[in-house]
């Protein structure tokens, strides 16, 4: 598999509750340039980052689909995924864009950029 179809198959297998691939699709030294829930940038080591998804825990539903992927030339890898988020009346239904350096098959930079509706769905549901 390329590590497109990677991306997609760890994605997938994780909004269905099993993280390990997502998780070890992840360097260890890994960095990501990611949004913080208030709206502004950040760079999250491997840990930093997945214990930021900790707060899917207290959302109702939530989802993070990868619906396109393109590949560049030089094999960076940048994908369109819907991120969907409901608490009670409150929903997120968007599309961020994230790019992914792959080095020997594991994620080693990555990057994603969110709509502002993401900060402001973040900020009526009280968890920001």
């Amino acid at each position: 598999m390329s590590d497109a179809d990677n991306l997609v198959a760890a994605f997938a297998a994780a909004d269905k509750g099993d993280a390990a691939p997502l998780v070890e699709l992840f360097h260890d030294d890994m960095t990501w340039a990611g949004f913080t829930l208030e709206g502004t940038q950040q760079i999250y080591t491997k840990n930093e980052f997945l214990e930021a998804f900790g707060v899917l825990a207290k959302v109702d539903e939530f989802a993070n689909e990868v619906t396109r992927t393109e590949t560049t030339p030089e094999g960076l890898v940048v994908a369109w995924v819907r991120t969907y988020r409901k608490l009670g009346d409150k929903v997120l239904d968007v599309t961020m864009l994230t790019t992914h350096q792959f080095v020997d098959g594991k994620i080693t930079r990555s990057t994603d950029v969110c709509p502002p509706s993401f900060a402001e769905y973040w900020a009526a549901t009280g968890l920001a």
